[in-house]
């Protein structure tokens, strides 16, 4: 099974409070089942039942079997339940 890693971001004020863009934050990490029609994209729902949509894509694949699903440098946003859920196939 092909597994997508989407990255669920919060947007809030910058530090200073000031006028200006949101500053645009990691909230987790989710995996996804790859769609089945569109091998490339996420389906619909995270292992942890929430929607994709408003996701981003992170470029990180798990290269081999037996790897974590999530990279390294974003191991302390992974989603415990998403985690839960792939060890469990």
């Amino acid at each position: 099974m092909k597994i997508i890693v989407l990255t669920e971001l919060r947007r809030a004020l910058g530090d200073d409070f000031g006028p200006g863009e949101a500053v645009t934050r990691a909230e987790a990490v989710h995996a996804a089942p790859a769609d089945p029609d569109t091998p490339g994209d996420p389906g619909g729902k995270t292992f942890c039942g929430l929607s994709t949509e408003g996701m981003d894509r992170h470029p990180y694949s798990p290269s081999r079997a037996g790897q974590a699903w999530y990279p390294a440098g974003v191991s302390r946003f992974r989603c415990p339940t998403c985690d839960k859920a792939l060890r469990s196939l």
